[in-house]
Parts: C-alpha cells; structure tokens; sequence
C-alpha cells in the first residue's frame, strides 16, 4: 500500500472512533432547552412505515418543525402570537391553527400539535410512552 492510501486509511479509522464516541446532546440546561437544530427518528408501531422524522429549529422568535412521514412532509411554526402549518402534499398550502386544532393527530399518527406545542414551551411531554426530549438529538 503506498504511504497515501496508508494515511486515508487511518484517517478513516480515526473518524470512525470518534464518530461511535460522540454521546448525544442533552438539549435541556438547567430545564430550558437550548437554541438549535435537533432532530428524531421516532417509531410509533412494529412496522417500517410507522416512523416519523422531526427536524426542530429552536429559537428566540419562533421554533420550526420539520415532519416527514413516507412522502408526506409538514412545517409547523409557532410562537407566543401565532401558529401556521405548512402543508407539503400535494401541493403546498398553509393552514393557520387555532388552540382546538393543537388535538388534531399529524399524518394519521399519535403525534398530535400539541406536542409540539408542549416541545416549543419547554413543557415535559410524553409520547408513546417515552420523554419527548429522549427522541432529540443535536
């Protein structure tokens, strides 16, 4: 093996170590949660299809979700003045969201609005049995 391909080798194994080391980030100090993007995979039944994807966007003016299912994609952004969905299938189209809606389930799922809700307030949520704040990672 010649001295380059020596030294990409390593340098693979190196970032391979360091990469299984890393822990996830706690995104609660001191009971707030942090500015950021986060994300989960979470599964909510036995079969594939029974995953959701959540990329959170957390700060000071407004926290965003980002929810995937299949091919069915939702942005949802909230703050203390207002709340909006944005829908992704087929076409794209906003939705403005009053308190009773937050019981509405997401994609035919148990996640509903208000745990997002509850995530964006710093509330301590459960779904599926399970700390919401366990899902998310940095």
């Amino acid at each position: 093996m010649a001295s380059g391909q020596w030294l990409a080798a390593i340098i693979l194994l190196i970032a391979q170590a360091v990469a299984q080391e890393l822990p996830n980030a706690d995104i609660l100090v001191n009971g707030e949660v942090l500015p950021g993007f986060y994300k989960a995979g979470i599964r909510y039944g036995k079969a594939k299809e029974d995953s959701l994807y959540i990329k959170w966007a957390r700060a000071a003016e407004a926290d965003t979700f980002w929810v995937y299912k299949a091919n069915l994609r939702l942005e949802y952004i909230t703050n203390a003045n207002m709340r909006t969905a944005w829908y992704n299938h087929p076409t794209r189209y906003e939705r403005r969201m009053a308190a009773h809606h937050l019981r509405e389930c997401i994609f035919d799922t148990p996640l509903r609005f208000s745990d997002l809700e509850n995530l964006s307030k710093n509330n301590r949520t459960q779904f599926s049995g399970k700390s919401f704040y366990e899902y998310f990672t940095r």
